[in-house]
């Protein structure tokens, strides 16, 4: 929570993204209690599938399709910012555990509250570069280039793989038939995609970093909400100017 909360300084200077994590109330700290501050809300999983806000959801009335595309949108940026700014990622972004609120002050701006902070993944250098660049390759249409770096990075005995050259082609024409669609959310399935190369990478034995398939986990988990938050958010355009930054900076090193 502590690194959460720095990396997200809304709450201490009104600036960044509208993104909140409960605070630690200390000296209430031990090995088996956590105290944190209240953090009121409404649950995202009480606004699915609803067509409009009660208005007495905390905040000005507003349509609901509206709401969830602007609740979508806190939700990717948070975690792009996770992946690519901070390296520190919530693993664990399911509905139960996003809140939305209005802001107190005169701006009533739509706030993201994030609770649960127990799953939290830090990539090692050399995980950090492995996935940045994959992923790199995913969002710019080059799937070859995405199964060559699996390959070459693999932690395992490489003389183990089966049909690399096959492995690479697999993953080529699998991020060329979801192209077209531009990575939508809600035409494209990421949960299925990342699900597909496990699966291919299992195939060929491809052994894959833990922390590689923990993150392609949470991506995975936040699709759900994503989609039917925002089915229109177009993730390759999103992460692409943090890609594009990490990449020229080399922010492994």
């Amino acid at each position: 929570l502590d690194e959460f909360s720095k990396n997200f300084t809304y709450s201490r200077t009104g600036k960044g993204l509208r993104v909140v994590f409960p605070k630690v109330i200390r000296p209430y700290v031990a090995e088996t209690v956590l105290v944190e501050s209240y953090e009121d809300g409404i649950s995202v999983q009480s606004v699915l599938g609803q067509t409009k806000l009660s208005k007495d959801a905390a905040g000005p009335s507003s349509g609901g399709v509206e709401l969830r595309e602007q609740v979508g949108v806190l939700c990717m940026d948070a975690f792009l910012k996770m992946i690519f700014a901070d390296n520190f990622v919530h693993g664990d972004l399911h509905p139960g555990n996003l809140k939305f609120r209005y802001a107190v002050d005169k701006s009533r701006q739509l706030e993201l509250v994030v609770l649960d902070a127990g799953l939290a993944v830090q990539l090692s250098s050399q995980d950090r570069r492995n996935f940045v660049e994959v992923f790199h390759a995913l969002a710019t249409n080059d799937g070859l280039q995405a199964g060559k770096l699996m390959v070459e990075r693999s932690p395992g005995d490489t003389s183990l793989v089966r049909d690399r050259d096959g492995f690479v082609a697999g993953v080529g024409e699998l991020v060329s038939s979801v192209w077209g669609v531009g990575l939508a959310l809600g035409n494209v399935r990421l949960g299925e995609i990342f699900g597909k190369m496990l699966g291919l990478a299992c195939h060929h034995r491809v052994k894959l970093e833990t922390s590689f398939v923990t993150v392609a986990t949470s991506i995975i988990v936040l699709e759900g909400v994503g989609r039917q938050l925002n089915p229109f958010t177009d993730l390759a355009a999103a992460a692409r100017p943090l890609l594009a930054e990490a990449v020229a900076r080399r922010i492994w090193e």
